[in-house]
């Protein structure tokens, strides 16, 4: 009997090590949002301001279909840059999204398409003109003007995740942000 309380008393402080060891490896400075492939860590200085939803049109060679998906985002900030972490499934049975396209980066433990833009609170499309209303709303670093960074990856052929980062800033030199229409695309599977 002596024999197996010591040998419960060592299995006890194995899983307790080991769950120790476990924790001190993990970076306390980051905090994850999403779950299973959504998920996205970011920095925890940035903290939740809200979530909101925008019906966006998507692109598609299929004849007599209009197809539009929704962004959910869950909105952070850190005082100054705006985060918008999103998903998306494609709403259309038998249809899937298209590769991205663009230069690939690695952030937030994750490949990445990246793209740089500017948006202009009083002129933009109208998917981006519900995020600057959302963030006047919430009273969170409102601008007229905002450099905005996009990064995106396909999770599956019918999932998106979507990182939008807002600094309210002049952005020279930066495109304007196109219509989701330009960026995401959905085919027919075959």
């Amino acid at each position: 009997m002596n024999s197996v309380f010591k040998r419960l008393v060592f299995a006890f402080l194995c899983v307790s090590l080991f769950a120790l060891t476990a924790q001190a490896g993990t970076n306390t400075a980051d905090k994850t949002v999403g779950y299973g492939s959504y998920a996205v860590t970011i920095p925890t200085d940035f903290q939740e301001v809200g979530q909101t939803s925008v019906s966006i049109p998507l692109n598609t060679e299929v004849t007599g279909r209009l197809p539009h998906g929704s962004m959910h985002s869950k909105v952070f900030t850190n005082g100054e840059t705006i985060l918008f972490v999103q998903r998306m499934l494609v709403p259309v049975a038998n249809t899937s999204l298209k590769p991205l396209e663009g230069s690939r980066v690695v952030k937030w433990g994750k490949g990445w398409r990246k793209n740089a833009y500017s948006v202009n609170g009083a002129n933009t499309t109208r998917e981006f003109a519900q995020y600057i209303n959302f963030i006047k709303e919430q009273g969170v670093s409102a601008s007229s003007e905002y450099a905005v960074e996009m990064y995106d990856y396909l999770v599956s052929p019918t999932g998106l995740n979507r990182v939008l980062a807002f600094t309210p800033k002049k952005a020279e030199g930066l495109p304007s942000v196109p219509e989701s229409i330009a960026l995401y695309a959905v085919e027919n599977n075959k």
